[in-house]
């Protein structure tokens, strides 16, 4: 009887090694480019996530030993404001210099990854061997933007799911005292931060692909990013449609205490907005002032609590929109300036 025995050729070796998916051409050659920022991004972001996890579950733990969900949704007593204090020093003030910082994320991508992505290779000149390999200018333009692309968008939605996670129990239990609608909650949790950081990142891209320097292209970049972020911030009100309240027999604005109150006025007793009577503020009888000058009531216009989802939903769209224009931009400009 004799006995079979197996080998395994170099060939069949390397299938073996090779099956699986696998970086290869011009993907893998922006993948090699690239790799020490991927893997500094996938780290921070892993790290992130982890830290955020811990957190959460302290919040969580914290708010059911303290019976905090009892002061939800009502008029703060002492009792709760104490409890909300103490809470607040321990886990709301810790939390608020990473949500600050959350602003800075799409200013990296921008900077040290958009910037020097095509910048580098037109500034040394290195394009051109890749274009002596059968590569048109257009499949290297959408691999070297495409791929860190992809990470970019990776890496700021962990790191944006991952702050989101931390901050909502916090700001479920804080309401009014830490306010979703100012700007370092706003923009360090959900879509929006994946949406500056594309938009920061093509920006980049295209501002080193039209200035040809890469130094030069980092400080336009972050000099442009932040005229956007400005801008964003100052179109933010109004980027969903506000709600208006009207209410007679009150001094206070007729909105929600959680709401993001944008303007609020004196009524009359026939509902029409008036101008204020400053004088009466400093009077020993408000009320009777602002009634004598026909003042009985106030309108307000905010948006309340509930509108954080789509104001962030939409302002991530805009973000992506111009991204899109950018990316259209290069390519434009590629087609029509092949050195």
């Amino acid at each position: 009887m004799t006995t079979g025995t197996r080998t395994d050729t170099p060939t069949t070796t390397r299938a073996l090694v090779r099956r699986g998916p696998r970086l290869r051409g011009l993907t893998w050659l922006i993948w090699r480019q690239n790799r020490t920022a991927f893997w500094l991004g996938l780290t921070a972001a892993a790290a992130v996530a982890v830290y955020a996890a811990v957190q959460h579950h302290h919040i969580a733990a914290a708010v059911t030993a303290q019976h905090l969900d009892a002061c939800h949704g009502h008029e703060y007593t002492t009792s709760c404001l104490g409890k909300l204090n103490r809470f607040g020093q321990q886990y709301q003030f810790p939390m608020r210099r990473p949500l600050q910082a959350m602003l800075l994320l799409p200013f990296l991508f921008g900077l040290f990854l958009g910037g020097p992505q095509l910048a580098q290779e037109l500034e040394s000149g290195t394009y051109r061997t890749v274009a002596t390999q059968s590569v048109t200018r257009m499949r290297w333009f959408a691999a070297k933007l495409g791929v860190p692309l992809a990470m970019t968008a990776v890496v700021s939605g962990v790191i944006a799911a991952a702050m989101t996670w931390w901050w909502h129990p916090v700001a479920k239990v804080m309401g009014p005292l830490f306010a979703w609608h100012t700007w370092y909650p706003f923009y360090g949790v959900g879509p929006v931060v994946v949406g500056l950081s594309v938009l920061l990142y093509l920006l980049g891209t295209t501002l080193g692909l039209l200035l040809r320097r890469t130094v030069l292209a980092m400080g336009a970049t972050l000099v442009t990013g932040a005229g956007l972020v400005a801008l964003l911030e100052w179109a933010r009100p109004h980027l969903w449609p506000v709600h208006t309240a009207y209410a007679q027999h009150t001094s206070d604005p007729p909105a929600p205490r959680t709401a993001w109150l944008l303007a609020d006025g004196p009524l009359s007793g026939d509902g029409r907005r008036v101008s204020e009577a400053w004088d009466c503020y400093a009077a020993d009888d408000i009320n009777r002032c602002l009634t004598s000058h026909g003042i009985t009531g106030r309108w307000a216009e905010y948006h309340p609590a509930a509108d954080l989802w789509p104001l962030q939903w939409t302002a991530t769209g805009l973000c992506l929109a111009l991204g899109v224009a950018l990316v259209a931009l290069s390519a434009w400009w590629i087609r029509r300036n092949p050195a």
